[in-house]
């Protein structure tokens, strides 16, 4: 079974921080900690789908300890529309292409290849 398979049956939840559920945050903070060996982030469990003001100060507070990349496995993909953070989702290395894990209320866990994710997105941002 690939390392991945185990996040893509979960489901998604508020807050949730693993194993069994997780919102994008906590999906994104478990397979850079548990698949790249990345120092865990923190909880930051207010921040969620639901509060794009509280996800988008998380996301300000994190980056501070993140430096800004080119896309690759491991790294952070921050979707923004304007000032405000609205997701995030790691990249990892599929069939040797970079896509992205990412999960949501309305869709659950699923992945998709870098450009179809970026044509989804007004603007992508990556951090390391």
């Amino acid at each position: 079974m690939h390392p991945l398979q185990r996040y893509m049956q979960t489901r998604y939840e508020f807050g949730g921080r693993g194993p069994d559920a997780y919102d994008c945050y906590g999906l994104v903070r478990a397979v850079r900690a548990e698949i790249f060996g990345l120092p865990w982030m923190p909880h930051y469990r207010f921040a969620g789908d639901d509060d794009k003001r509280a996800m988008t100060a998380a996301a300000r507070h994190a980056n501070r300890s993140l430096s800004p990349c080119e896309p690759r496995a491991g790294a952070i993909a921050e979707v923004w529309h304007g000032r405000l953070c609205t997701h995030v989702a790691v990249v990892v290395e599929l069939n040797g292409r970079l896509a992205v894990l990412e999960t949501g209320k309305a869709t659950g866990p699923r992945w998709d290849y870098l450009p179809d994710f970026e044509a989804r997105n007004l603007r992508v941002l990556y951090y390391h």
